[in-house]
């Protein structure tokens, strides 16, 4: 469809984009302000996979995952101090209680610590900067078109970053996984959209923290990797404080 006003981007429709052709949400029309919001959501989910994956493959993965267990915490931080939500003391304290909680995990200035932990704490960052900007997008720009625009742009870094990698043969068992893989983050891509958008955070945040205790029984069961009790302790003040902060934000909710 024609677009009559210089202020709008046009997103052509591709033909073998399966179910946001089906779902009729290739063409769309974008501001300029849409596009740039969704670029930069492409760009945070890009960074944190990038920063993600490269601590997964040289950090247990329950660690990894107690790291990742801050970003609703930060995301109040994110809410107070720049897009000018009340945030009361009780809340602010569960925050501080809950970065404590990382420090136990990534534990600075011991040999513990290495640069991978720095990875993972930039995976909440760009998580943070992803999940805010998800809440703030309209509501004209479709789920399904905004998780398309993020897998397109994650696919396309990660091809160029993999061109100057020797190639490597991969079996039909790992393309198996990897098909699986790429269905799962697909997946989680349009109900992350879903849910920042339309879902009552104080009701739905608390189920990020399931993924934890996927994360650590995956971690013992697959890769025989058992959190020590620094992790354990941390983990617990992480998922304590992100859940009273929920609460509070319900009550809240329920007072005004």
């Amino acid at each position: 469809q024609p677009v009559g006003d210089r202020s709008m981007v046009q997103v052509p429709p591709a033909n073998h984009l399966g179910l946001a052709w089906y779902r009729n949400c290739l063409l769309v029309r974008l501001s300029i302000a849409d596009f740039g919001l969704l670029s930069i959501r492409a760009a945070a989910q890009i960074g944190m996979a990038s920063c993600f994956l490269t601590a997964l493959a040289h950090m247990p993965i329950a660690n990894v995952s107690a790291i990742m267990q801050i970003v609703p915490l930060s995301l109040i931080v994110v809410a107070g101090l720049f897009l000018g939500e009340v945030v009361g003391w009780r809340r602010w304290s569960a925050v501080v209680i809950g970065f404590c909680g990382v420090l136990m995990v990534i534990r600075p200035g011991t040999d513990d610590f290495n640069s991978y932990s720095t990875l993972a704490v930039g995976a909440v960052a760009f998580a943070t900067v992803n999940d805010a900007v998800t809440r703030y997008l309209p509501n004209r720009v479709p789920a399904l078109f905004a998780a398309l625009f993020t897998a397109i742009g994650v696919c396309l870094f990660s091809g160029a970053m993999t061109s100057a990698i020797p190639w490597q043969a991969i079996s039909a068992f790992n393309w198996l996984i990897l098909s699986f893989c790429g269905l799962s983050v697909a997946a989680g891509y349009f109900f992350q959209v879903m849910t920042m958008r339309f879902g009552d955070l104080s009701f739905v945040a608390p189920f990020r923290y399931i993924g934890l205790v996927w994360a650590v029984l995956l971690g013992a069961l697959l890769f025989d990797e058992w959190p020590d009790g620094w992790t354990g302790f941390g983990t617990i003040l992480v998922v304590l404080s992100g859940l009273y902060s929920f609460y509070r934000e319900h009550r809240q909710r329920l007072a005004n």
